[in-house]
């Protein structure tokens, strides 16, 4: 067996993974982001601002170096989704365009 394995010294850690477990799961969710574009729209989906799925861990953070640490989570895992975001939705224009090309 690891030593050490099973025991954790601070809740921190397990914060940290849960906020940004709920922010993932939220960033793309009806919670805190804009609803999408109408089908075959080329508007954006990103929504701007905070996630809020982790909002409710947030909150029970027992020290504002916790809060502070959790919203740091929630803004990093935030960004890296609305850079993917953006990414899907630039290749599905691409798309988009290279299907009326192939329909002419």
């Amino acid at each position: 067996m690891i030593r050490g394995a099973g025991r954790c010294r601070s809740a921190l850690p397990l914060a940290v993974f849960a906020a940004a477990l709920m922010a993932v799961a939220g960033c793309r969710s009806g919670t805190g982001a804009a609803a999408g574009p109408e089908p075959g729209s080329r508007e954006a989906s990103v929504a701007e601002g905070p996630s809020h799925a982790a909002d409710a861990t947030i909150e029970k953070a027992k020290t504002p170096e916790e809060k502070r640490a959790l919203e740091k989570a929630r803004d990093d895992v935030d960004a890296e989704m609305r850079e993917k975001a953006r990414a899907l939705d630039a290749e599905i224009e691409r798309l988009q365009r290279d299907n009326e090309r192939l329909k002419k």
